[in-house]
């Protein structure tokens, strides 16, 4: 049997520290046969830096930023490969062994889906679910590809709702590290950026959960423009637990990393 093609693709939206080395990793791979990166609008170097690669590589410049969720179903588009691999450029230190461990449960025709999550110290990771890097035979998601198009940041939680639990390996990526909003942003665009994921992540989680009418109203109202002090009071509000913890995680990592 053919080895199947592995296509990499690699949303990048103003990743102009990063988005070169991650590209060179990928190139330099013994697993992938084609990169595609969608620069998502970018408003630094990161189209400069794309240049010098495309001979290589296929690259998609947007002239606005439409969200991840779109650009990862151009990616899909484009594909040549039988299976595709999600990486973020803001990747620092992604290694050939890191792509081994999310490329290896679809060769081995195991499983569905593959997610690649980083742990802390004390072996935990509460962002296991909205991960960037991951792992999927390009045919399951083909027929969802408009729906994932529309999603933006809230992508991750879309694809989970798409495959069981049983289709889906969850791997350890050991020493995959990356630049965090507040290293790449000044600490009032990160604080809105971070406001913005937690909000588009959480309107499409609650779309898989049973809510109240008054989590539902909570999550309608839920806006990128909704100030730290306002989403705070809303997070004391919501009932639905799952809901609930994810803004607080998200919001309290925020807060730890910028003290």
């Amino acid at each position: 049997m053919a080895k199947p093609i592995i296509s990499a693709i690699v949303p990048a939206y103003n990743e102009e520290k990063t988005v070169e080395k991650v590209i060179t990793t990928l190139k330099a791979s013994n697993y992938i046969n084609e990169i595609i990166c969608i620069n998502d609008g970018s408003t630094d170097n990161t189209e400069k830096l794309l240049e010098k690669f495309k001979q290589t590589i296929t690259v998609i410049n947007l002239k606005k930023n439409q969200g991840k969720g779109n650009a990862l179903a151009l990616g899909i588009k484009q594909a040549k490969g039988d299976i595709v691999e999600f990486l973020d450029a803001d990747l620092t230190s992604l290694s050939d062994k890191h792509i081994q461990l999310l490329t290896t449960p679809l060769l081995d025709k195991q499983y569905k889906a593959v997610m690649g999550y980083v742990v802390n110290r004390s072996g935990m990771s509460v962002f296991a679910d909205i991960t960037g890097q991951r792992a999927y035979f390009r045919k399951d998601l083909l027929p969802y590809l408009n729906e994932i198009s529309q999603t933006r940041f809230g992508v991750e939680m879309f694809l989970n709702g798409i495959f069981k639990k049983e289709e889906t390996k969850k791997v350890v990526l050991p020493g995959l590290k990356s630049l965090l909003k507040y290293q790449k942003q000044t600490p009032n665009v990160a604080l809105k950026e971070y406001i913005k994921e937690a909000v588009e992540i959480v309107k499409v989680f609650g779309y898989t959960e049973i809510l109240s009418d008054e989590d539902l109203y909570i999550l309608k109202v839920l806006s990128p423009n909704t100030t730290l002090h306002e989403l705070k009071k809303y997070i004391e509000k919501i009932k639905n637990k799952k809901v609930k913890g994810v803004l607080q995680e998200y919001i309290n990592k925020y807060l730890r990393l910028t003290k």
